[in-house]
């Protein structure tokens, strides 16, 4: 299989390695992230303890409720923008790509709360909005791996998790991960440990390899963290992969290792675009959860 490189992934998201922030559950415990015997990532523990404030109606449609949630422990407050309509039918949990806040995805949020989608984006932390968190991309996470720190790529895919959790709690609908770049590599992960979302949908994103003469740790950090490792395991939960065959920033190729190594049910969209997710991308997204 052919993956994105590691070089290429620290330069893709050298500004984002993103935290999302799992809180700790009632007794006072907060979430476990260790390695399983073939060193795949192992979460217990995840609980969604947040608090939330109305920011009041989509400019577009007075229907669709607007809110900031924090979700909090974990060494520090994750914020998300959730877009809610009068009667959701579904939900999603989008985690946006390098660079980009969660305030940058409000008006895609209230177009998904329109067709009857709840959704969630996360401020990914290290994006430049309100949540907290080191900008230092793969490299820094490594030297905390190494050092025994946790490092914020596997806090983000509890983040994930635990804004799924809420999700269904809140709402008892069918819940989706979307993910757009390197949100797409923590949401496939996410999805394949979380066994209660409904499918993933991943945007101009891929695997992760390193070269021949990676050493041990560099391995061993990069296999925990690989998507193509893990999207197999979200079978039966459908998966869709969409890349445009002009991304300059994650091959094309590299989008259709990722779909190989998944399995059905399955499916791979071309779309009309460079980098990243674009309104004909959430055209079908849309149209795929509510078919489903």
């Amino acid at each position: 299989m052919r993956r994105t490189p590691l070089i290429l992934l620290l330069c893709i998201i050298a500004m984002v390695l993103a935290a999302g922030c799992s809180s700790p559950d009632e007794e006072g415990a907060v979430p476990a992230y260790t390695l399983d015997e073939e060193g795949a990532l192992v979460i217990t523990g995840i609980t969604p303890v947040y608090a939330e404030t109305e920011i009041g109606f989509s400019e577009t449609n007075d229907s669709i409720e607007l809110f900031d949630l924090a979700f909090t422990g974990n060494s520090a407050d994750v914020h998300a923008v959730l877009a809610v309509p009068s009667d959701p039918v579904a939900a999603v949990v989008l985690v946006p790509g390098a660079g980009v806040a969660a305030a940058a995805h409000e008006g895609r949020a209230a177009f998904y709360a329109e067709k009857g989608i709840a959704t969630l984006v996360l401020d990914v932390r290290g994006n430049g909005g309100e949540t907290i968190g080191h900008s230092g991309g793969l490299a820094e996470d490594l030297h905390r791996f190494t050092s025994g720190a946790t490092p914020q790529w596997y806090l983000t895919i509890g983040d994930i998790m635990a804004a799924r959790m809420m999700l269904t709690e809140r709402f008892d609908v069918p819940v989706y991960i979307i993910g757009s770049s390197n949100g797409g590599m923590t949401g496939a992960v996410a999805a394949a440990l979380d066994s209660g979302d409904a499918g993933y949908f991943g945007v101009s994103t891929s695997g992760i390899s390193v070269g021949d003469g990676a050493g041990p740790d560099v391995r061993a950090f990069a296999r925990s963290v690989d998507p193509g490792v893990y999207v197999a395991e979200i079978s039966p939960a459908p998966v869709w992969l969409f890349h445009a065959p002009p991304d300059a920033v994650i091959p094309y190729e590299n989008g259709l290792s990722l779909y190989n190594a998944a399995i059905d049910p399955k499916n791979f969209e071309a779309f009309n675009g460079t980098h990243g997710i674009n309104a004909e991308v959430d055209s079908m997204i849309t149209g795929a959860i509510l078919t489903f």
